[in-house]
């Protein structure tokens, strides 16, 4: 029950996968514990005999086939099998004579759909229960809303936009945040791309530099290997682990270094536990730019100090920045074929999705707003070889 609770306190840092896992758990003990505490309800009802039996085993079977799924780790379609068991439980109990007993469970249905946060799912699950709702408000009403009622078919149709409102105002939802979760995720994707491609620089020049002072990587350090091995055997001594495992891990965490993975992979007398450790360590590896180095180079920057504010550190123009006047025609030549090969404008929908054609350009460096960055003199070098840029860049 601990562990449980720890999960859902901590679900913010659980994978898909996981938390998937954890909501068909919370699903399916919900719908356990429903269906014991509305035994002495349906009991009491009038449900038809043909529906009395058939429909309860088969709740049943749907639950352990579930938890089934769940143990296996097939959670999606433990998802799918817990939507339909509550989709047949809500059948069932929309057969007694408590009609608006049945008509709250369509509600519940809905309710537990939108828990999952499957936006198809719930399309395909929650049309099909405001349809039969829909029904069965249409065969029912009058008795759900009283034969006294003032206008029955008022009350009536309260109860169609209450049911069909409450699918639309979460279908509506499921949109906006489905459509800002996809932005946030492709934002993410860009962004860990460009990060992943700096620290490829990053560690290529850390090696070079290694290289040329002739240092010894980390990871080939007696003392490093001495502090990893001894923090690795203190930690797994304070969790009552085995340490003579942890001390084998640690030794061949450091030979891997040595060795290329797809030679391990394909070497036909390695044990399957060497070769699965070698796959799962891989990405702690200190030779290469693995997650791990990832790691560690963003918990570096965070003890970087910057540099004090000054007029200079924001200075764009091209004068003041560069003393050599090759160095200024070089800076803008670079300056003209980012400007002519990135995309930098936008189109007539407000997008920067396209490129500026020269003409642009030479607009752009003839206007005020550029002289920040260049001077007269470099427009006047630029308009008298325009054809060069033009052409080469």
């Amino acid at each position: 029950m601990h562990r449980v609770i720890n999960k859902v306190r901590n679900s913010e840092f659980l994978t898909f996968n996981e938390l998937m896992r954890l909501k068909v758990s919370v699903v399916s003990t919900f719908l356990v514990v429903f269906i014991l505490f509305t035994i002495p309800i349906s009991s009491l009802e009038n449900v038809r005999d043909n529906f009395s039996l058939l429909i309860p085993i088969s709740i049943v079977v749907l639950t352990v086939i579930t938890i089934l799924l769940i143990l296996l780790n097939v959670n999606r379609l433990a998802m799918h099998t817990a939507n339909i068991a509550i989709l047949i439980l809500t059948i069932y109990y929309t057969r007694g004579d408590n009609h608006f007993y049945g008509f709250i469970l369509f509600f519940i249905a809905l309710t537990i759909l939108i828990f999952f946060q499957d936006i198809l799912a719930y399309l395909f699950y929650g049309l099909g229960i405001v349809g039969f709702g829909v029904y069965y408000l249409n065969l029912n009403g009058m008795k759900i809303v009283g034969e006294n009622s003032i206008n029955p078919a008022i009350s009536i149709l309260t109860y169609h936009v209450a049911l069909i409102g409450f699918f639309l105002l979460f279908l509506i939802q499921f949109l906006l945040s489905d459509s800002i979760y996809e932005k946030m995720n492709r934002e993410w994707v860009r962004m860990n791309r460009l990060l992943r491609r700096y620290q490829d620089y990053t560690f290529g020049y850390i090696e070079e530099i290694e290289e040329e002072n002739e240092v010894e990587p980390v990871w080939k350090d007696n003392r490093f290997q001495k502090t990893v091995h001894e923090i690795s055997l203190f930690i797994n001594q304070f969790f009552e682990k085995d340490a003579e495992k942890i001390s084998e891990v640690v030794e061949y965490y450091f030979f891997l270094h040595t060795q290329e993975l797809s030679e391990i992979l394909e070497n036909k007398e390695a044990n399957i536990f060497a070769k699965r450790y070698a796959i799962q360590m891989d990405k702690y590896l200190l030779n290469h730019n693995s997650e791990m180095i990832g790691i560690l180079l963003d918990f570096s920057t965070l003890f970087m100090k910057e540099n004090k504010y000054t007029n200079k550190r924001y200075d764009y123009n091209l004068d003041r920045l560069l003393r050599d006047s090759s160095d200024k025609l070089l800076f803008l030549a670079i300056l003209y074929r980012f400007l002519k090969r990135e995309v930098t404008r936008f189109d007539k929908w407000g997008k920067i999705s396209e490129t500026l054609s020269h003409d642009e350009i030479t607009n752009l460096f003839k206007s005020s707003v550029f002289r920040e960055f260049i001077t007269y003199e470099q427009l006047n070098f630029y308009l008298d070889n325009e054809e060069l840029f033009r052409d080469n860049l």
